[in-house]
């Protein structure tokens, strides 16, 4: 349950992803798949699915949403971000950050590297 900084929307941004975003994660991706009677997924399905290129946009949407929010962006700064640049564009583009988001989520963010710390 870490906080990752990434390039996306209007520039730096922070997402995090702790166990009130994934609760909510799951209530908003498992109500849609009950609707149309698809089968339940959990975080890990969705990191797989990620992972293949195969999500579904809303659940994409509500990954970024999510994450902004644990991060601290107040719920409606986090849709106007979306808003702008999400929402109208394809989605396959932000595949690679909501992975980034929801790993960080599960295992930590990416262990720095030797030549991250030169930089310091």
């Amino acid at each position: 349950m870490s906080e990752i900084e990434l390039i996306w929307g209007s520039g730096p941004q922070s997402f995090k992803f702790g166990l009130g975003q994934f609760r909510a994660l799951q209530e908003n991706v498992n109500r849609r798949r009950l609707a149309i009677g698809a089968p339940l997924v959990g975080p890990m399905d969705l990191v797989e699915q990620l992972r293949a290129k195969n999500v579904w946009p809303d659940d994409l949407r509500d990954i970024l949403r999510l994450g902004l929010i644990g991060a601290g962006m107040p719920p409606r700064d986090a849709h106007l971000e979306l808003a702008q640049y999400f929402d109208d564009k394809p989605p396959v583009p932000h595949m690679m950050p909501a992975l980034a988001i929801l790993s960080a989520g599960l295992v930590g963010p990416p262990a720095a590297t030797p030549d991250d710390a030169k930089k310091k």
